[in-house]
């Protein structure tokens, strides 16, 4: 359904360089609501005076003041860290081959400080609609293992590309775009309450504890 009504719905930005800002700012330990607030800000800056986001301390300055989550402040964790990120990548950024193919492309944003072969194919996949590379995040990880389609003892740190070569002939065996079956794998699996993720993991795991006291409920008539 979301091929069909809204094939490029994971796309962030209206730019390479959004869309840069955007992935950078997600990913790992993140909440993707935060990275998104944080995103929407940097990117107002973007908009009026790209030069700006040249200056780490300036970007540094925008991530550490306090998000606004309806009504709630929340701070942007690792704001030291991905300050000198974004604004070393948006410099690196200029030099870039920018009409690469989709994976030569994934491949050189890899060189930008910060930004590895899960950020730089959720880079390429969002700009490109791309379905020659796959984001091996933790949710795609743990479905590809339930699934049985990610080999045993493979790491996306050291057999990266060989993960992705799994799930994208996965996603060719099923007739699916790759793009679109990550995007809702993710959904999905970022949904599901861990005791099921364990279950499904491995079957032989309890959900619930042998320990735990019953649920009573009542109902008031």
């Amino acid at each position: 359904m979301w091929q069909v009504e809204a094939p490029a719905h994971y796309k962030l930005g209206r730019s390479l360089e959004e869309e840069l800002i955007a992935c950078l700012l997600g990913g790992y330990g993140i909440p993707a609501e935060v990275g998104l607030a944080a995103y929407e800000r940097l990117r107002a800056v973007n908009a009026e005076s790209p030069c700006r986001l040249l200056d780490e301390e300036f970007v540094l300055e925008l991530l550490a003041d306090p998000l606004d989550l309806n009504g709630r402040l929340v701070r942007y964790r690792f704001a030291k860290q991905k300050s000198a990120y974004l604004a070393g990548s948006m410099r690196a950024l200029r030099s870039l081959d920018r009409e690469a193919p989709d994976r030569e492309l994934r491949d050189a944003l890899t060189a930008l400080p910060g930004v590895g072969p899960k950020t730089a194919s959720w880079i390429v996949r969002n700009w490109r609609d791309s379905d020659c590379v796959s984001i091996l995040d933790i949710h795609i990880l743990r479905a590809g293992r339930i699934l049985q389609i990610f080999p045993e003892g493979k790491s996306v740190e050291r057999h990266y590309l060989e993960l992705e070569a799994a799930f994208l002939d996965f996603a060719e065996a099923i007739s699916v775009k790759a793009s679109i079956l990550d995007s809702v794998m993710w959904m999905n699996m970022r949904q599901i309450p861990a005791a099921i993720l364990r279950r499904l993991a491995d079957p032989s795991a309890e959900v619930f504890s042998p320990k735990a006291e019953p649920v009573q409920l009542s109902l008031a008539l």
